[in-house]
């Protein structure tokens, strides 16, 4: 029999189950150690504080194993993953003095030494049979799930080696081939917990085993959130490169910003985020500029002088002296200045940005542009961003749901984000991260979740026109219907059907 074939692991599922069901800071520390950071479980039950870097999350391990061993493999240095730096400062409350001796898992007999290598072995026993359904719960198995996730994350040998104490390769070359062959089937036993179940207690610990279709374990692609943009990325770089100033302009949530920040050009950016301040603003451009491929002009202009010394001087001056300035610093159309958000630009911010439209090219974006502002992006190319389609919302679920183990609910899955979303970005990347949340995806939890941020408001404007118009025909029907009480109804009306056009003229939004 091979070697590897003795190698037992947790899945994903059951890690997090194993982890979940502790609710001792202790134990939920100690499993976690040999878990997250692989750990032997003599090494574990040995540390003391001072093996550990809080401030850059780092532990240190000295290896206990009786062997010749290099002092680069005799210590070893791993990163705290972020549960257990949580769970280790929570622990560290439970202590009244802390020092670099303090053992982390003290003796209850005497607080000089730590506990037997065999309290973790026994915490596990009884784990697994009160009410845990994980094969071959061990100390090692712990370990051998951190080495397999390590191998299925694209770790290479020698990253592995050094993070488990390995000082021959070949010793953590058993797990290479684990993710090809058998981690397809731990993932699968994941479905059989993930099913539907009678009852909640079921659904949660897994006691049932009917056969459910494979999972749809999705690889971690969190980084790809472009999706379904291609043909703007394209039009928006070659109208850039035309020197053509471009705005992208659509609902709340469609990823403009994103957009913005993605687009590949050959020309130089700048970046300007805050348009309230736009005196500070300028300042910050010319500072950068002058800090950069600018340096000569700044040496013309003010000498050797430090850098801050020349924000103070052009503190000192006006708006337009800093544009005046701007303008003499760059070449036409040199630049390309970014504005990421122009719906709350302020009018004076507008005049400014004016003045500076024939020397940079201008790449910006927002929800909705007033009727005011329409003038100024007259030679603007409007570049419209809708909601993604169906097949691009299914793509960007796919990519979104990373980690995500789905059983036979996957197209359920899919369908209900769709239909809630609309294929609206902002709201299925809100509702993936939802889902994150939840220990276990099954009918009621993917019905449960919704979304009402991209619902259309109603513009019911002439809707209450015509309620009042209809009041104050009342005034006229009171002699057909002898009803004095009408007259005054129908005056009302009239005179809030005259005030209606004000009204509605001040509450009504119109956009280009």
């Amino acid at each position: 029999m091979n070697a590897e074939n003795d190698i037992h692991f947790l899945d994903h599922n059951e890690a997090s189950l194993l982890v979940n069901s502790i609710p001792d800071l202790k134990h939920k520390v100690l499993i976690l150690l040999m878990l997250d950071a692989g750990l032997r479980v003599s090494e574990a039950v040995s540390l003391q504080f001072g093996n550990f870097d809080f401030k850059n999350q780092i532990l240190c391990v000295k290896s206990l194993k009786k062997r010749k061993a290099s002092k680069d493999f005799a210590n070893r240095k791993i990163p705290l993953s972020p549960r257990l730096f949580l769970c280790l400062a929570d622990y560290s409350k439970e202590f009244t003095t802390i020092d670099s001796l303090t053992y982390l898992f003290p003796s209850p007999d005497n607080k000089r030494t730590h506990i037997s290598r065999d309290a973790p072995y026994k915490y596990l026993k009884r784990l697994s049979f009160s009410h845990l359904n994980i094969q071959n719960l061990h100390p090692h198995a712990l370990r051998h799930s951190f080495a397999t996730s390590l191998v299925a994350t694209g770790s290479n040998m020698t990253e592995i080696a050094d993070l488990l104490g390995h000082q021959n390769l070949n010793t953590s070359r058993i797990y290479t081939h684990i993710p090809k062959e058998r981690l397809q089937k731990a993932i699968a036993k994941a479905a059989n917990r993930n099913g539907d179940r009678n009852s909640f207690f079921l659904n949660f610990f897994g006691f049932l085993f009917s056969k459910q279709p494979p999972v749809v374990h999705i690889p971690n692609q969190s980084k790809a959130l472009i999706v379904g943009r291609t043909s703007e990325l394209a039009n928006i770089s070659e109208l850039l490169s035309k020197d053509v100033n471009v705005i992208l302009f659509g609902q709340y949530g469609t990823g403009k910003r994103l957009i913005l920040d993605s687009i590949k050009t050959d020309k130089k950016i700048l970046t300007l985020d805050d348009t309230a301040s736009i005196k500070k603003s300028l300042i910050y451009i010319l500072l950068f500029l002058y800090k950069n491929d600018k340096e000569q002009v700044k040496t013309l202009l003010f000498g050797n002088i430090e850098q801050d010394k020349i924000e103070t001087k052009l503190s000192r001056q006006s708006v337009g002296y800093l544009c005046g300035c701007i303008k003499s610093t760059v070449q036409p159309k040199e630049y390309i200045l970014k504005i990421r958000q122009f719906d709350d630009i302020t009018k004076q911010s507008l005049k400014v940005i004016d003045q500076l439209k024939d020397t940079f090219v201008i790449l910006t974006c927002a929800t909705e542009i007033s009727i005011t502002k329409a003038p100024f992006f007259g030679n603007f190319e409007k570049v419209e961003v809708k909601n993604l389609n169906r097949l691009q919302s299914f793509e960007l679920i796919h990519k979104l749901s990373a980690e995500l183990t789905i059983g036979n609910h996957y197209e359920m899955y899919r369908n209900h984000i769709w239909d809630q979303t609309g294929g609206n970005p902002r709201a299925i990347i809100d509702m993936v991260e939802r889902y994150k949340r939840e220990p276990f995806l099954v009918t009621e939890t993917i019905r449960a979740v919704t979304h009402s941020g991209v619902i259309r408001e109603l513009d019911c404007s002439y809707a209450l026109v015509i309620l009042i118009a209809s009041l104050a025909v009342m005034r006229y029907m009171t002699s057909e219907l002898d009803n004095p009480g009408l007259r005054m109804i129908g005056g009302a009306a009239m005179i809030l059907l005259i005030l209606t056009r004000a009204f509605v003229s001040r509450t009504k939004r119109t956009v280009i």
